[in-house]
């Protein structure tokens, strides 16, 4: 009987079964925006208050970082709302394509509840004895399942949801006032 189990567990479960391609492109998208500012707090709550009109959240919120979720395809519009509203000192974007991780995790997922299937079978014909190492494997393999399951909703999310990052840099000394008094 572990003879069976393992052969299953290398076949199946084991990575052995590679992905097909993957047909649409699955990109994350990131932004990061330095913004100089006199009141952080008021600009932050105007932030967040932009993300959740466009159907986003705010993820974090430190003393000088507000991290926003926005729906991927609204990400151009809150980025455009911080920089008519206050010049970035500093902006960088990034992508990543996460289509090759979310085909490993669905292969993944696939091959572990077809062994799963298998499990359930093996059950239905063992004896006493080996019903107890069948069930021990099944439940193994169920935490195994959920933990891939929560992985390919994470990744979906990072697709879903784009990241942008404004971080506040203090206008303390009213510098940019002091600038426009000067070109005057």
């Amino acid at each position: 009987m572990t003879r069976i189990i393992f052969t299953l567990a290398l076949v199946l479960g084991g990575g052995l079964l590679s992905p097909a391609g993957h047909a649409a492109e699955q990109v994350a998208i990131g932004s990061n925006l330095t913004i100089q500012v006199p009141d952080r707090d008021q600009i932050a709550a105007m932030t967040i208050s932009k993300a959740e009109a466009l159907g986003g959240y705010f993820s974090t919120f430190a003393k000088e970082t507000v991290t926003l979720k926005v729906p991927a395809d609204k990400s151009g519009e809150l980025i455009a709302f911080v920089k008519a509203n206050w010049k970035p000192v500093q902006e960088s974007y990034r992508s990543e394509d996460v289509a090759p991780s979310l085909d490993q995790a669905r292969a993944r997922l696939k091959a572990k509840q077809e062994l799963y299937a298998q499990f359930e079978k093996l059950l239905a014909t063992a004896n006493a004895a080996d019903i107890i190492e069948v069930e021990t494997a099944a439940t193994k393999l169920i935490g195994e399942i959920e933990v891939l399951k929560g992985r390919l909703r994470a990744l979906q999310h990072r697709i879903d949801f784009a990241t942008v990052t404004v971080n506040f840099r203090l206008n303390d000394l009213g510098l940019e006032a002091l600038l426009r008094e000067f070109e005057q």
